[in-house]
């Protein structure tokens, strides 16, 4: 395994790759008392069209199947065992879950953490689908979709993309579509089991207490024994979408207490820059949203205090290689009042912030929560599994927000926000 070291923070960190093409990670954490596991396919819902391993053309899969796959891989062909159970008598919690570009699959554990291990491996590497109970959870899958569409901020949000995006699969719920859940046949899990849950596609990360050598040896054993060989990229639709958004208005009525206003705004995606100075972006459109937006300021409390907007109120900013967009939102009386004053206060601030001494202090306070960050394994092992897949170590996240500048975030204010392409989405109040 290679070592690297992190004099600033302490940290060591190991790494391998396996024969079979699957990246391994162990962080030790001396004196933890829980470790935390992830195994993890670069495979979200976005990945609905792709070229299957040895194959020229391309295949389309309905909306929907990632998440349905992380459902199916709970399931094996041994009705005794229940997972979660067996998980639970030998101290783990396993958890899953799927996101526009990734599903992981995760467990924390106190002890007999070589066990755990070796059943989340097991499980998530022995799929198993009949006709039968691939028609079972269809039903199960359609409530969720439809418990989520009754959640205002779910179904915000969502509305909002769909208007944004025009061909995009972002526009699609995760979970996919009631109609498209009925069309997923096994045929289709097993297609996107082979494809991309191959583990040149994967991750594997341990943080925790543990013995690196050890469970090093572990892992590259059960690994060895599955017979497979390292695999090329896995080449998926570029994703291309138009720059304009679909339509500037959309809005929809639902029992609500008060109605509630997102202002979304399309970015272009930023191509041919280092993966660090794509992170840097990200990082440095989190400080921008804060220092014009964030609770400490004198516009957020102008806001609250006129009830112009109440604790739903947020804002967030997403860069990655195939869309970029941000979002504010808030339930609102005032939804007119409230975008004007909202549109106002970002081009007064548009590449213009100065106040220094705010900057610093946001800057310390998030160097602050990411070394705090730190003590927790879960907060370690889900964030490098995210980095990792946008090729940015965890560790060098800190160097990277040292470097951020006043003049760099109005920089990157001005480059990744375009308010020309502006999406109004709305919920009103049902009467």
């Amino acid at each position: 395994m290679n070592e690297t070291y992190y004099d600033q923070i302490d940290e060591r960190v190991f790494e391998a790759e396996l024969k079979n093409g699957l990246k391994l990670f162990i962080i030790p954490k001396k004196g933890f008392q829980k470790t935390f596991v992830t195994y993890t396919t670069k495979f979200g819902s976005l990945d609905n069209k792709f070229k299957p391993h040895g194959s020229d053309e391309f295949v389309t899969v309905p909306d929907g199947v990632a998440h349905f796959l992380e459902h199916k891989l709970f399931e094996n062909d041994d009705d005794e065992e229940d997972l979660f159970t067996a998980f639970a008598e030998d101290n783990a919690q396993v958890n899953a879950f799927t996101s526009f570009d990734r599903t992981s699959y995760l467990f924390s554990a106190t002890s007999n953490i070589e066990r755990n291990i070796k059943r989340l491996l097991t499980m998530v590497e022995t799929p198993y689908f009949t006709k039968e109970t691939v028609d079972k959870e269809k039903g199960i899958i359609a409530e969720e979709i439809k418990m989520y569409q009754e959640q205002p901020a779910y179904k915000l949000m969502f509305n909002t993309l769909r208007a944004m995006y025009d061909t995009h699969p972002i526009r699609v719920d995760i979970a996919g579509s009631v109609e498209s859940i009925y069309e997923i046949t096994k045929d289709d899990l097993y297609l996107c089991y082979e494809t991309f849950y191959h583990p040149s596609n994967m991750v594997l990360f341990v943080v925790g207490d543990v013995d690196v050598n050890h469970i090093y040896k572990v892992i590259e054993d059960h690994e060895n024994q599955r017979d497979k060989e390292a695999q090329p990229q896995i080449v998926r639709d570029p994703l291309i979408e138009q720059t304009s958004v679909r339509e500037p208005n959309i809005s929809e009525t639902m029992k609500l207490q008060s109605p509630r206003l997102m202002l979304g705004f399309k970015n272009e995606p930023l191509s041919n820059e280092p993966n660090e100075a794509f992170v840097k972006r990200d990082l440095e459109m989190t400080l921008f949203y804060e220092l014009i937006f964030g609770e400490e300021t004198d516009f957020y409390q102008s806001l609250l205090n006129d009830e112009l907007i109440d604790e739903t109120f947020g804002y967030q900013f997403l860069l990655e290689p195939t869309y970029s967009f941000s979002v504010i939102t808030s339930a609102t009386q005032y939804p007119d009042k409230l975008k004007t004053l909202l549109l106002d206060e970002i081009r007064n601030n548009l590449g213009k912030l100065d106040d220094l001494e705010a900057f610093s202090l946001l800057k310390k306070q998030f160097i602050g929560e990411f070394i705090s960050g730190l003590n927790s394994p879960e907060y370690i092992a889900n964030q490098y599994t995210k980095l990792y897949f946008e090729g940015v170590s965890l560790f060098d996240l800190l160097e990277i927000v040292e470097s951020i500048s006043l003049e760099s975030v109005n920089e990157t204010a001005q480059k990744c926000l375009n308010l020309t392409h502006v999406v109004d989405s709305r919920l009103e109040m049902k009467k």
